[in-house]
């Protein structure tokens, strides 16, 4: 590894990101904490907070990293179609729950400390998943006015995700050990015929 001083404030700052990403993914969230981090990139945890202000900050700013990879896979979908684009945006979240269940979770689960408030700048990361949902709704009935097609996106999304968890968790086998794509394929089928009709 390089010396301290040949790192500069955006390359240490990947460094503890990537090193976030590494140790969730091998002992989980509830074991991360700055020192941990600083010891896995050769720093000091007084250091990290140069950068960070705090744990919440490193883990936030690790999770946009995710977020920009998950939209980025949802919203590659070759079809037009804006039916086919939201089957495979949520069959991508679905099989990111699955192959990277502590990322994943560290997203949808993380807790800031002493209730403090998500910064606006993240928010921002999350509703932009919203928002690309909310298009693609939009399109299958233009008829709906913004409020309906803002409720019918987190209805629809809060299904998805409630479906990603089990499979995260792998509890599906309490459903009757339905495969989880099986029951993405059956949600928006119906969700979104009923949306398209109303």
């Amino acid at each position: 590894m390089a010396r301290r001083n040949q790192h500069s404030r955006e390359e240490l700052q990947a460094l503890a990101i990537q090193a976030v990403r590494d140790l969730v993914a091998e002992h989980g969230l509830e074991k991360l904490s700055v020192r941990k981090v600083a010891e896995r990139i050769g720093y000091t945890a007084g250091m990290l907070y140069h950068v960070f202000a705090n744990l919440d900050d490193l883990i936030l700013q690790a999770n946009a990293d995710t977020l920009a990879q998950l939209l980025e896979a949802m919203i590659d979908c070759p079809s037009p179609e804006a039916r086919e684009q939201l089957q495979h945006m949520a069959q991508v979240y679905v099989s990111m729950a699955q192959d990277h269940t502590p990322l994943w979770k560290m997203v949808f689960m993380h807790q800031m400390q002493n209730a403090a408030e998500v910064p606006e700048w993240y928010q921002k990361k999350t509703a932009a998943l919203f928002r690309e949902v909310e298009v693609r709704m939009a399109k299958l009935a233009e008829r709906h006015d913004t409020a309906q097609i803002h409720l019918a996106a987190r209805t629809l999304w809060g299904s998805v995700h409630g479906i990603a968890l089990l499979a995260a968790d792998d509890k599906l086998v309490v459903a009757g050990d339905v495969n989880a794509q099986a029951m993405i394929e059956s949600l928006l089928q119906h969700y979104l015929n009923s949306w398209a009709e109303a």
